[in-house]
């Protein structure tokens, strides 16, 4: 049996849309949970803390996922891509309010609601925002 090299393997992978989506989402959740963490910390509001980590996180999180992973960087679609994030943002609020009611620390609460978060951006990603510049794998 043949050996594939390893380089040849990643290069493989990365030609799938979604393997890309998880890299790229792994780099925008890094800097969005600790923008997210740091205004926790410094202003003690949950909700504050998302509502100002999810803004700076839209511009970021534009660029690097219509870049790295659908090949586009339209500006025109920012606003779309705003409108996913306005959902993600409900998920998480509402979630984030129900987790802490049970006594949840806000901290835990938004890694416990980031599956849910990935699943909404994909989704929406893929057949909202960036559905007619790209095909869909």
């Amino acid at each position: 049996m043949a050996r594939v090299a390893p380089m040849r393997l990643i290069r493989q992978a990365l030609e799938i849309r979604f393997v890309r989506f998880l890299l790229t989402g792994g780099l925008n959740t890094v800097f969005g949970y600790s923008i997210y963490f740091v205004l926790l910390r410094v202003t003690g509001h949950s909700i504050v803390a998302l509502t100002l980590g999810t803004i700076i996180g839209v511009l970021f999180n534009f660029f690097s996922t219509g870049r790295m992973v659908f090949n586009a960087s339209d500006p025109r679609l920012l606003w779309r891509f705003a409108l996913v994030y306005v959902a993600t943002y409900v998920y998480n609020a509402v979630g984030l309010l129900g987790l802490e009611n049970r006594g949840v620390d806000p901290a835990i609460g938004a890694l416990v609601l980031l599956p849910g978060a990935v699943a909404i951006t994909w989704i929406l990603n893929n057949r909202f925002v960036f559905h007619r510049r790209v095909a869909t794998h």
